[in-house]
């Protein structure tokens, strides 16, 4: 497609986040499965779950190697508490250095265990600028941490003496262990990697939109070719399950009016009768438009004629049930096994059909067929053919020389810009007019959100409360009428 039509708008990047909620939530949820084996991992490894928190404090006093106070005195006066508090960073650099942690490695008699581990594992705090260190120390073996903990704080006074010349130790709270199970490094790896998953769905919804849009605004499609839209059907999920017709109450309906109001007055105005609809791909609601346009206009007083003419996948009988004969199918004409008045199916008021069969005796488009169909057509004021996608089978083509205009149908947010376009040329290239495009299942913000909530469990739950309140109120209102018809007996 021309790189200068493809414009990205932010709404079109929330649309294509939030249509892509249920990958980005599954992504999540192995992400937050991913962080549970690993944890898991690091527990059977004893690298993250399964370990030790061993605490002990201890005050530095500002005492020099005779063993007086830096004032001489032999108790602390309030120059030697601040002197303390001074030498209090110095010291807790002093306590992490290798040379305190050899001499406590030594001390404590630890086979395996080096300075780097303990440096990793352990952190020294001054307890809010005073010249009391907090030690805290993550080790794999409880009473292993507890001989750390207590041989540092045996050996700190002697290299401190030795290194800063002055201080010595006395010890708080002697080191004591407490077993902890992950905690906060598992719940942030599982976080983290539910994090990931979401963030890789993200990213693959949009380069989605970056690679192949669908058509998610219906201006996109009117600078493809510069046809007009004629209507945008509304979305209704239950408009295909409504068949043949769309309910009065389906959003859809007045969309389907509007477009069958315009079409007739395009068509009349311009002296057209013949009016082929096709689709790029499968499932855009060809069919359902094609019923529901020729109910609107038979109900008009148009006598209007539906032709089924997907002749490798005809749907259009499917629509009525098809519960039609073969001599009721324009294969029974066209081989001459039904006379053409016989073939021709009326469903109400100004609405027939004529449609077609899968069988031995299948039909191709040639000069005879076509023959055949506009006889049959002569009689009626407007003729659709609902015929195969253009994009699949170039068949439809072979129709030109017997339909006046096309209509393009197009689904919302379901074909990729590009195979529209190439439909498109493929069709008005061959010589067919394009009377306008008609957008389908048109989806608004508010039925994205809509189906959105529907991934609530609280909605689903106040989903069933609804429904089942609706049930009761039925078999109520059921067991009401019953008994009115009884008393009326």
């Amino acid at each position: 497609m021309n790189e200068k039509r493809r414009v990205i708008r932010i709404s079109d990047i929330v649309y294509y986040v939030i249509r892509g909620r249920r990958l980005i939530l599954i992504l999540a949820i192995v992400g937050l499965i991913v962080g549970i084996i690993l944890s898991g991992i690091g527990y059977i490894q004893g690298n993250i779950s399964k370990e030790y928190k061993i605490t002990s404090s201890i005050a530095i006093i500002a005492q020099t190697g005779s063993g007086n106070y830096a004032s001489k005195n032999v108790n602390p006066d309030k120059a030697d508490v601040e002197l303390a508090q001074e030498i209090t960073d110095s010291a807790i650099y002093i306590l992490k250095s290798e040379r305190m942690l050899s001499e406590a490695i030594e001390k404590a008699e630890l086979t395996g265990v080096s300075i780097k581990d303990i440096q990793k594992n352990i952190t020294f705090t001054q307890y809010k600028e005073t010249q009391i260190i907090e030690t805290t120390l993550f080790w794999r073996s409880e009473s292993e941490g507890i001989r750390i903990l207590s041989a540092i704080n045996s050996v700190s006074g002697d290299v401190l003496l030795e290194t800063l010349k002055i201080g010595n130790v006395s010890v708080v709270n002697s080191p004591k262990a407490g077993y902890i199970v992950g905690g906060n490094i598992n719940i942030s790896t599982w976080l983290i990697s539910a994090v990931i998953g979401a963030i890789l769905g993200m990213a693959f919804c949009l380069l989605r939109l970056m690679i192949a849009p669908l058509l998610t605004n219906v201006d996109d499609l009117e600078k493809l070719n510069a046809t007009e839209v004629l209507g945008n059907i509304a979305y209704d999920k239950g408009f295909s399950d409504s068949s043949p017709f769309a309910s009065d109450q389906s959003p859809a309906k007045k969309d389907i009016i509007s477009l069958a109001y315009i079409l007739e007055n395009r068509m009349k105005n311009e002296g057209y009768r013949k009016l082929l609809l096709t689709s790029t791909i499968k499932d855009e609601g060809r069919t359902d438009l094609t019923v529901n346009i020729a109910q609107q206009l038979a109900s008009a007083g148009i006598k209007t004629l539906m032709i089924d003419a997907d002749f490798k996948n005809p749907n259009l009988s499917a629509m009525f049930n098809g519960s039609f004969s073969y001599e009721q199918s324009l294969n029974a004409v066209y081989y001459g096994d039904a006379d053409e008045t016989d073939a021709v199916c009326h469903i109400s008021g100004c609405l027939d059909l004529l449609p077609c069969m899968i069988g031995e005796r299948s039909l191709s488009v040639n000069e005879a067929l076509l023959r055949v169909i506009d006889n049959i057509s002569e009689k009626y004021d407007i003729v659709l053919l609902d015929c195969a996608p253009v994009g699949v089978n170039a068949e439809v083509i072979s129709f030109k020389s017997f339909a006046d205009v096309a209509l393009f149908v197009v689904r919302y947010d379901y074909a990729d810009l590009e195979d529209i376009e190439k439909a498109i040329n493929r069709l008005s290239g061959s010589g067919v007019n394009i009377i306008g495009y008609a957008v389908n299942s048109v989806k608004t913000f508010k039925d994205i959100l809509k189906e959105a909530q529907k991934l609530s469990l609280f909605s689903r739950k106040l989903r069933i409360k609804a429904l089942k309140k609706k049930n009761a109120s039925d078999k109520e209102n059921n067991k009401s009428k019953k008994k009115k018809k009884e008393k009326e007996k």
